[in-house]
């Protein structure tokens, strides 16, 4: 064993290494930081460098067995990821890279650490054949843009955002946990109570973000995050509008959104979307959630967005769900946007009817497309979206009359 100070590598090394650990259920967080505090110790004491693994061993924390288990995990994580987009696992601007936790059409999202914090964070890296693209070079702003404006329980937080070498990142938040996505595919369907308590924090999330202009787009399981501290978290707002925006970023005239929870005017590329689009796909959401099965499928994508359009939305017969639930998610998932929800805070309201076993209240209305919004009293609600709403849906209807 050598006598230097370890290198950049080794330490992210040590930081992964721990980080496995932990995940295969070896040892705990505080195992760890006891660890990487002593080996921290050991170098500013000018003694041997040990790595993690090794001073995991000398304090009864792990075998020999379970430390090549640690290893071999390590190693396929580094192949897996030393390549992803070109980016080598090293580092990003301050940020030192750990692990892949995850990667889309946008980008590759990382653990790293921060190194003038010393704290674990995710970073989204925009991906290096995009960085030309003029349209998702602006999406990735936006998305910069939304994270750093939006602040709430329910939200992944942005820490800050920045370009190395030319590549777009943007640092946020890590939630040590898994997608509700993640928990669905294991564990098939949930039990009312829970889905409607995990649902309940994500309208929070919604609430927040139409409060303040943003329309997510694209609500669904994977960008809900679910915390091993019981937090329940909204994240990637890369497909988020602003209501004030630039309309030229929202015409291409293609559907944006996930096929499986897209709302019926995003399938049509409607330039109108508005927060009750976000109401819908937490609908779809909600419904897979309590059935084990989204709400329409198909062989390809088309087939389900046109689903979404034309299908009449159906409940599993096995199932016994109660009436007031199919009431709610039925509404959410209302083909025309003018018979949903209008507000979150009747959502919430509902949902919390529910977890008392009473029948919601708002669950069934008349078509709002020809009624005047008025503010709620005493509740939270979605009153600059829905002043906004309105007035674009009637410009819009003046337009196509004339």
């Amino acid at each position: 064993m050598s006598d230097q100070a370890p290198s950049t590598d080794e330490l992210k090394g040590g930081f992964l290494f721990g980080q496995i650990a932990r995940e295969l259920g070896f040892v705990d967080t505080d195992q760890i930081k006891l660890a990487i505090a002593e080996q921290r110790q050991r170098r500013a004491d000018g003694k041997q460098h040990k790595q993690i693994g090794e001073l995991l061993i000398l304090n009864d924390a792990l075998n020999l067995r379970n430390v090549m288990k640690v290893l071999l995990e390590q190693k396929k994580r580094r192949e897996n990821s030393s390549g992803t987009d070109g980016l080598p696992l090293t580092r990003v601007g301050p940020y030192e890279i750990i692990s892949v936790l995850g990667s889309g059409g946008m980008g590759t999202v990382y653990q790293a650490r921060d190194t003038a914090l010393d704290r674990i964070i995710a970073l989204k890296v925009l991906s290096i054949r995009l960085t030309e693209d003029v349209e998702f070079s602006a999406r990735f702003q936006r998305e910069v843009q939304t994270t750093g404006a939006l602040s709430h329980p329910n939200i992944v937080g942005g820490f800050g955002s920045g370009s190395d070498d030319g590549r777009p990142f943007l640092a946020m938040e890590f939630v040590d946990g898994q997608s509700l996505g993640k928990l669905l595919e294991s564990g098939g369907r949930m039990d009312e109570m829970r889905a409607l308590q995990v649902a309940r924090e994500v309208v929070l999330a919604l609430e927040h973000a139409h409060a303040h202009g943003v329309v997510h787009r694209d609500v669904k399981p994977d960008n809900v995050l679910l915390g091993r501290d019981g937090s329940i978290k909204l994240t990637d707002f890369g497909l988020a509008k602003l209501l004030r925006e630039d309309q030229r970023l929202t015409q291409s005239g293609i559907a944006l959104g996930t096929p499986h929870y897209i709302s019926p005017e995003q399938v049509s590329a409607s330039r109108y979307i508005d927060h009750r689009a976000d109401l819908y796909s937490l609908g779809a959401m909600l419904y897979q959630m309590v059935t084990g099965v989204v709400p329409f499928d198909g062989p390809n994508n088309n087939e389900i967005m046109l689903k979404h359009l034309n299908e009449e939305l159906r409940f599993p017969a096995r199932l016994k769900l109660s009436p007031g639930l199919v009431a709610v998610i039925s509404r959410l998932m209302a083909k025309k946007a003018t018979q949903r929800y209008y507000t979150c805070a009747h959502v919430i309201e509902d949902f919390d009817l529910l977890l008392k076993s009473e029948p919601p209240v708002n669950a069934t209305a008349a078509d709002r497309s020809s009624t005047r919004m008025t503010p709620v009293k005493g509740k939270r609600g979605c009153l600059p979206v829905a002043l906004i709403s309105i007035l674009v849906l009637l410009i819009g209807n003046w337009c196509n009359r004339r």
